[in-house]
């Protein structure tokens, strides 16, 4: 079962809008820019999970204000990315800004679950090998009503100015200590979200925090 859910999103400049990226490619935000990507909280049935290379050895979780953990239904999403073909690391941001749906106070601690898909609605699970890295920024995020945002960072290498191969049609995003429902999002729709990899390339994921400065 698939809920569809179109919201406003709150646009990160990432990528081509950015003035200069963080440290480690990750891309910072400022107001505007980059074009408007839907988002939708997809049910996803459970099955082994892509193995993955914690950094800090463990995933990171726990809530310590006692607030529930957000799920995909709370947030609208935007990727936003800026790639490089000579070589250095492409980078993207995967930001989420708290709709109305709820309005209690939700916390996203730790980790997303990343998966690359061919198609943009629930598509085959392309083999892209996910590597968890730390960062500086990297916290634990209390979204206390509409408009709350945070994020996290995603760097790949680009596979050649083309792709040359079959690229994916969207990111699915399992937020830490959620449920079932995943946020997806179309990738490769145009320059300011485009994520050239090929199977079994290879992509780092921060955890959740603010990379605004």
């Amino acid at each position: 079962m698939r809920k569809r859910l179109v919201g406003a999103t709150v646009v990160v400049a990432a990528g081509l809008a950015l003035s200069g990226c963080a440290a480690g490619g990750a891309p910072q935000q400022t107001a505007g820019g980059g074009s408007q990507a839907e988002s939708r909280p997809v049910e996803t049935s459970a099955g082994p999970q892509q193995e993955t290379t914690d950094a800090a050895g463990s995933n990171q979780g726990g809530n310590a204000t006692g607030d529930r953990p957000c799920e995909a239904s709370d947030l609208d999403a935007k990727f936003v990315t800026s790639e490089n073909y000579d070589g250095r690391p492409s980078s993207g941001q995967f930001s989420v800004t708290k709709n109305s749906n709820d309005m209690t106070p939700c916390v996203l601690d730790g980790y997303p679950e990343i998966k690359a898909m061919r198609g943009s609605e629930g598509g085959a699970t392309m083999p892209v090998a996910i590597q968890q890295v730390t960062a500086d920024g990297a916290q634990s995020m209390r979204l206390d009503g509409h408009g709350g945002f945070a994020s996290f960072n995603i760097t790949w290498t680009t596979s050649g100015a083309d792709g040359g191969c079959d690229m994916p049609g969207a990111l699915s995003v399992r937020l830490p200590r959620a449920g079932s429902q995943d946020i997806e999002v179309p990738v490769n729709q145009g320059r300011d979200n485009s994520l050239r990899i090929c199977e079994n390339d290879e992509l780092q994921v921060q955890p959740f925090g603010d990379y605004t400065n």
